[in-house]
């Protein structure tokens, strides 16, 4: 990285943004958790490779091939990409929960700006192994998207409903049970939000009476879903005429005490989404008192927000790719394409100074802020770009000059 590179001619690129994106994510002080002493490759440069995979929608070492642009290069001061094999074993260099620290830094980073407390929604999804060596290391666990179980890995996700963050996260192995790991994301979301966390919601595969006792114990606010056991479906077959219509004109109906915790628990019915399901109405439990089932049902379909995340994360991210069968080195690359999610979404917030009306996507992102035709210099330390798209005049982002201090360059940006 301490290399000098002589000084170029103009040179062209497709990547004139990427300067103001590292200048963001060097801004926020992340190497206390990813700078590793290292002979040859800084740990800091190998970061800022992985999260330009990232934002380019792929998570595969092998990959690093595809992003071989020259200002690239310029902006982490390497004199070429390091190979496929360099890059997967620099994860073996950084620790689990530092990479999970600098996601939840990168979340936190920005909460200033935003006002009003925060919803979280919990998800898990399975990470699926297609390889047909080394199975034995990997255990069978459901996946709702291939409606079977698959060999892989298990991603447990806390999301903020409100903008699609990451707020944390866990990777464990395949047949880990959700209900188990409930209270654990719940607490920990607790811990790094505090008072602004106004409550989680779930589906009923995190539920379980252990977990509904443990939040309850923690104080935290919650809408989970609850299984439909014969005593539960007895509940909604003894619905008066009156009550049913209620759901059906309502959407959501109180449907008693649930009897884990009579004097703290309540049940709620949600009326299915289309007259045609027969699976509903949906049941939920939950602790919050003074609410209608109204609001209650307002606040739990806020849940669908974490099925976006994931869905955007798997199209956009790669996220259904492992990189290897061994757990560690999963943890760390899922980690740094969750890490690239946050600061993307983070960077808008910034820019916006407040929560932005239009959050972009992967794809919407990566075609504003990672792509972009323009022409640069390189005089050993300074970089000059001209773009070819001017920025916007009224832009907060419109400044000439930055500076990347992970790669010691700074970055001139010529109107």
């Amino acid at each position: 990285m301490h290399s000098v590179l002589a000084a170029t001619p103009l040179r062209p690129t497709n990547a004139v943004p990427l300067a103001r994106l590292f200048a963001y994510t060097q801004a926020l002080g992340l190497e206390r958790w990813l700078a590793r002493p290292k002979r040859g490759l800084a740990s800091l440069a190998l970061v800022l490779v992985w999260l330009t995979l990232a934002w380019q929608g792929t998570g595969r070492p092998y990959h690093v091939r595809w992003v071989t642009e020259p200002l690239l290069l310029a902006l982490v001061g390497l004199a070429r990409l390091p190979t496929p094999q360099t890059l997967y074993r620099s994860l073996a260099y950084f620790a689990a929960h530092d990479v999970r620290a600098a996601v939840e830094a990168a979340y936190r980073a920005e909460l200033p700006c935003r006002s009003g407390r925060i919803w979280a929604a919990l998800d898990s999804h399975q990470l699926p192994y297609w390889g047909r060596g080394l199975r034995e290391r990997l255990r069978k666990g459901w996946s709702g998207n291939h409606s079977r179980a698959l060999r892989g890995y298990r991603l447990y996700l806390a999301v903020d409903t409100d903008t699609g963050q990451i707020i944390t996260f866990l990777l464990l192995r395949g047949d880990a049970r959700d209900h188990r790991y409930s209270v654990v994301l719940a607490r920990r979301v607790r811990q790094l939000l505090g008072r602004r966390l106004a409550g989680v919601v779930a589906d009923s595969g995190f539920t379980s009476r252990a977990a509904v006792a443990a939040l309850r114990q923690a104080r935290i606010p919650f809408i989970l879903g609850f299984a439909r056991s014969t005593r539960i479906q007895g509940r909604l077959q003894a619905l008066t005429g009156q009550q049913r219509r209620w759901l059906q004109q309502a959407g959501a109906i109180r449907l008693g005490l649930c009897s884990w915790d009579p004097r703290h628990l309540q049940l709620l019915a949600l009326a299915a989404r289309s007259p045609t399901d027969q699976r509903g109405p949906w049941v939920y439990v939950t602790n919050i008192q003074g609410l209608g089932p109204g609001r209650l049902a307002q606040l739990y379909r806020q849940r669908w927000r974490v099925e976006q995340v994931l869905d955007e994360l798997i199209n956009g991210h790669d996220l259904d790719h492992l990189v290897s069968t061994r757990l560690h080195a999963n943890r760390v690359a899922v980690g740094f394409r969750l890490l690239a999610r946050n600061l993307a979404i983070g960077w808008q917030i910034h820019d916006a100074g407040a929560r932005p009306t239009r959050i972009r996507e992967p794809l919407a992102f990566r075609a504003t802020q990672v792509e972009g035709l323009g022409l640069f210099v390189l005089h050993e330390r300074h970089i000059e770009v001209l773009p070819y798209s001017p920025l916007a005049p009224n832009s907060p982002s419109r400044l000439l000059f930055w500076q990347l201090p992970w790669t010691q360059r700074t970055v001139r940006l010529v109107a």
